[in-house]
């Protein structure tokens, strides 16, 4: 009896300790300007990593994840982010997530599609 209660308990720590979280999701969109058109080499930055938009105006970043040690009923981590959008004679766009426990979710997709930016206007 206390052999299989054992063997129990060892089946159920080793099919809970090792899970897949995310770090941080997928997340891909498009920028235009305020006529609908696509503007290319803007700097989109998720937190600290940036890129560059392409001639349609799209962006990419992957998704990263991590193994994590967890026991039954651990919860997964919250996944926050800053998305900051800039480009020279534009207005700065910040866009803020968050999900607190989007961590258990590897496949999580974020989508934005036309972030408008706007012109600086002009001073006289």
């Amino acid at each position: 009896m206390m052999r299989k209660i054992f063997l129990y308990l060892l089946v159920s720590f080793f099919a809970s300790s090792c899970v897949t979280r995310l770090k941080s999701p997928l997340v891909q969109g498009n920028i235009c300007n305020s006529n609908n058109q696509p503007l290319k080499e803007v700097k989109v930055c998720l937190n600290n990593e940036c890129v560059l938009t392409n001639e349609k105006g799209y962006f990419n970043f992957k998704r990263k994840i991590f193994k994590e040690f967890v026991m039954v009923g651990g919860e997964a981590p919250p996944i926050i982010y800053n998305l900051t959008i800039s480009k020279k004679t534009y207005k700065d766009t910040i866009i803020y997530y968050s999900s607190l426990h989007g961590g258990a979710n590897v496949d999580l997709k974020i989508v934005y599609n036309n972030i408008v930016l706007n012109q600086k206007l002009k001073r006289e």
